[in-house]
C-alpha cells in the first residue's frame, strides 16, 4: 500500500490545526499525530465497544496504541460516545492505553509516554480539524 498520499493528506491537516488552534507540537508529537491520522485515515471502526474490557483484552504495544488511537478521536471529535462515561473518560483511558504501550515493550518506548502525558494537547490540536471532516466519515 502506497502511504504518501496519506502521510500528505495528514500533514497538511496537523499543520492547518496547529495554525487555526495556535497550539504547536514539537517535531516528535507533530510526527505522531501525523502518522496516526495517516495509520487511521480509512478505519471506520473505533473506538472499542467498552474500553475498559479492550484494555484487559490488550497484549502487545500495536493493541495499546489503537486503543489510545480511537480515544484520542472520540476527544477530540466527540463521535460515538458512550453515555454512561463523565466528559473525561476517553481521555483518561487514552493516557492509561498509551502509557502501556509504552512499558509493553523493553526497554520502555519514550514517544508513548510522551503522547500519554500531552494526550489533552494532542486532542486540543485535532478537535480543531472536526468541523472539516466530512460527516459521512464519523
Amino acid at each position: 500500500m502506497n502511504w504518501q498520499p496519506y502521510l500528505k493528506a495528514s500533514w497538511e491537516m496537523v499543520m492547518e490545526s496547529e495554525g487555526r488552534s495556535q497550539v504547536f507540537l514539537d517535531q516528535d508529537l507533530e510526527a505522531y499525530l501525523v502518522h496516526m491520522m495517516a495509520r487511521n485515515f480509512r478505519k471506520h471502526q473505533f473506538p472499542p465497544e467498552i474500553i475498559c474490557l479492550e484494555l484487559s483484552r490488550a497484549k502487545t504495544k500495536d493493541d495499546y496504541r489503537d486503543i489510545g488511537d480511537g480515544c484520542l478521536f472520540v476527544d477530540a471529535w466527540d463521535v460515538r460516545r458512550a453515555r454512561l462515561v463523565e466528559q473525561n473518560y476517553y481521555e483518561k483511558m487514552g493516557q492509561i492505553a498509551y502509557a502501556r504501550a509504552a512499558y509493553a515493550s523493553r526497554p520502555a518506548d519514550e514517544l508513548f509516554d510522551r503522547v500519554s502525558r500531552e494526550f489533552g494537547l494532542l486532542s486540543r490540536v485535532l478537535r480543531v480539524l472536526k468541523p472539516s471532516v466530512p460527516h459521512y466519515a464519523l
